[in-house]
């Protein structure tokens, strides 16, 4: 695991930004180097579908109900949405599971036929932003991991940004308490992609995320839609 940035508080205290591409999320979460995790709705070649056993396993809940899940939220789901998947294992250090829209998910086509910077950008800030929200109010997690929400073979640096100022805002907004690490895990990342980020100072100023959200259940599970 190595420091890749920190977010730092007039008060001294900071919140580490990390980067772990070697480490198992078996050995990451016996560690206690994490305790939740949000991926994309992408099942090949992705953090998702390399780990879905062990997730079934240390979460509790069946393997081709993940499947599913994460199959509508990027084929069917025309909303921009995430799918939330507590633990059902009262022994796991793992809290949870969020299962996000990406780039390759069918609510994204809207924002990859325009050119605007602004409207990628708002798409990965702002699913970056409720997960992480919802991950560390919610479920009470203060070690979040997450690996990228880029289509395969095309991650840019400005995700990793956009990442790292929702990240950024959220502890502004609701206490820097809330969270102690944020760990960036998975494929198709490194160093270089994180040019953009060199440190993120807290100012104390962010009013939050101008987001509106609705909820409903699919198999048991809160799907969070996102409305901007």
């Amino acid at each position: 695991m190595k420091n890749m940035a920190v977010i730092e508080y007039e008060d001294g205290a900071n919140i580490e930004i990390t980067y772990d591409f070697e480490s198992s999320l078996f050995k990451l979460v016996e560690r206690e180097d994490i305790d939740f995790i949000i991926v994309s709705t992408v099942l090949e070649f992705s953090t998702l579908g390399k780990n879905l056993d062990y997730f079934s396993n240390e979460l509790n809940i069946d393997g081709e109900d993940i499947s599913n899940l994460a199959n509508w939220n990027r084929y069917e789901n025309l909303e921009v949405s995430f799918i939330v998947l507590p633990s059902r294992n009262p022994l796991s250090k793992l809290r949870g599971l969020i299962i996000a829209a990406n780039e390759n998910s069918k609510c994204y086509e809207k924002y990859e036929s325009a050119s605007s910077l602004k409207l990628y950008r708002d798409f990965h800030y702002n699913v970056a932003y409720e997960s992480i929200s919802y991950a560390a109010r919610v479920l009470g997690a203060q070690k979040i991991s997450m690996s990228h929400l880029s289509s395969s073979g095309h991650f840019h640096e400005d995700t990793t940004t956009f990442v790292a100022e929702a990240l950024a805002d959220f502890c502004d907004f609701y206490g820097r308490s809330k969270i102690d690490r944020f760990l960036f895990v998975g494929c198709c990342m490194n160093e270089k992609h994180f040019s953009g980020i060199k440190e993120l100072n807290s100012d104390g100023n962010s009013n939050g995320n101008n987001v509106t959200t609705s909820v409903h259940h699919m198999n048991g599970f809160e799907v969070i839609n996102l409305i901007w």
